[in-house]
């Protein structure tokens, strides 16, 4: 099996070809600079030795060692294409064509193989004066350079990726860790586990991130398993209580003989089955998903009628005193419609027959309130928590999860909720933040 590259080595790697390509071509200007340079101060030095006047002697003898240092290099050659040149002197191999009118530089090579560079005059009686010098010296110095700029090119390749694989490992330290973080997580659904991962800089920014989304969906996982105990710790009695009745009826089947309380039976079989119904529906509200809810523009006076009209149809022996102001929200009118009818069905349900449900309303705030006994100072806060009850209600039929509803509804909407002292009876303060 292939191991995979990781992305700190692909940067090291990435870093270091930059880097050489950047050396290489530094040393490659820096080589064509000196060559250029070199040749120009052979070509100047060739201008500089000019004699101003010269006749060269073919047919001389040997000059002395001091003079062959002086004639070194310098011919003529004639129109014919004839080359004269000391006695001790390695000519210029010349060809008729190398006859020129002006000065010019060119590249030659002497009898004997050497390379130089040539100067060709053209003198006054026809003929061409040729200057060489060899340059054995610059190809040395251009060969030893091009050794020296090989080197660091490639010793600076290999201290870059060095370097960059170093650092790499540094700056991806952090990175490491989250991952390690990440595939612990993944592989014991963990999320308490601690990413530790600090800086400002987008390492920084991506752990504490993941943090805040592990933290939420910890939070997300033990809202769903207190809302999963609670309802089968409150769905344990009323099942029990079903089971009990469909028992009773199953026995008087099986049996023949008549139950005397059959009637009563049916009617709490009813009734079991719509508040199971009810439980049902609002467990299914607790448990969706506060994304899942709109964001649009709300005519908060519109809910209100739209909940006062539903409560009315299922409690005709109270009276609903509303007054309210037109205003609007951004929300989901579903969501706040059902809010508001869990007020008015919980006021119905603790107030006597033929009181009234009072509600208010103005930009900002809606209040309901009945006629009932009230809730005690100490309970008021525990009565939005899931599945609470007060003391004295439990035998009331409901499931103890409309305030909670109406809790959470309100606070996705940026809201609040909250029992307020009234000299009678229980009254409810909603607060909203309006939309202008």
């Amino acid at each position: 099996m292939t191991r995979p590259v990781l992305l700190r080595s692909k940067l090291a790697l990435i870093t270091a070809f930059v880097v050489a390509v950047a050396i290489a071509g530094i040393s490659v200007v820096t080589w064509l600079a000196t060559e250029h340079n070199l040749r120009s101060q052979l070509d100047r030095s060739l201008q500089a030795s000019l004699p101003p006047r010269i006749k060269i002697r073919c047919d001389a003898s040997v000059p002395a060692e001091g003079l062959r240092q002086v004639l070194q290099g310098i011919q003529t050659l004639g129109p014919d294409g004839g080359t004269c040149a000391p006695p001790g002197v390695d000519p210029v191999v010349t060809t008729a064509g190398d006859l020129v009118t002006t000065r010019t530089f060119r590249d030659g090579v002497t009898q004997s193989g050497a390379e130089a560079r040539v100067l060709l005059q053209p003198l006054e009686n026809g003929e061409v004066l040729v200057l060489s010098r060899s340059t054995a010296e610059i190809d040395t110095t251009l060969a030893t350079l091009a050794g020296v700029l090989v080197g660091v090119s490639v010793l600076g390749a290999v201290v870059v990726a060095a370097g960059g694989l170093w650092l790499t490992r540094r700056a991806f330290a952090p990175m490491e860790r989250l991952t390690e973080a990440v595939e612990h997580i993944a592989r014991t659904e963990d999320l308490t586990t601690p990413v530790t991962v600090s800086g400002r800089d987008e390492v920084g920014r991506l752990g504490r991130a993941f943090t805040s989304m592990t933290a939420a969906l910890a939070e997300s996982r033990r809202r769903q398993r207190d809302l999963v105990n609670d309802a089968a710790h409150e769905l344990r009695t009323p099942l029990t209580s079903l089971r009990t009745n469909i028992d009773l009826l199953v026995r008087s089947e099986r049996t023949g003989r008549p139950l005397p309380q059959r009637g009563e039976v049916l009617d709490r079989l009813q009734a079991q089955s719509r508040e199971f119904g009810d439980l049902v529906t609002e467990l299914v509200v607790l448990a969706r998903d506060d994304r899942e809810l709109a964001r649009d523009p709300v005519d908060v006076a519109g809910v209100i009628d739209r909940a006062v009209r539903r409560a009315r149809s299922r409690a005709h022996d109270h009276v609903f005193d509303v007054e309210r102001a037109d205003w609007s929200i951004v929300g989901d009118a579903g969501a706040l419609e059902r809010s508001v009818l869990n007020l008015l069905d919980n006021a119905v349900k603790f107030s006597p027959a033929s009181s009234t449900i009072t509600v208010r309303s103005k930009p900002g705030w809606l209040t309901v309130s009945d006629e009932g006994p009230g809730l005690p100072f100490e309970h008021r806060r525990s009565a939005f928590e899931r599945f609470w009850r007060a003391p004295d209600a439990r035998g009331l039929p409901g499931s103890g999860l409309g305030l909670a509803i109406v809790a959470d509804v309100v606070a996705v909407h940026g809201g609040t909720v909250r029992f307020v002292p009234r000299p009678r009876g229980a009254s409810v303060f909603v607060q909203l933040p309006e939309f202008r």
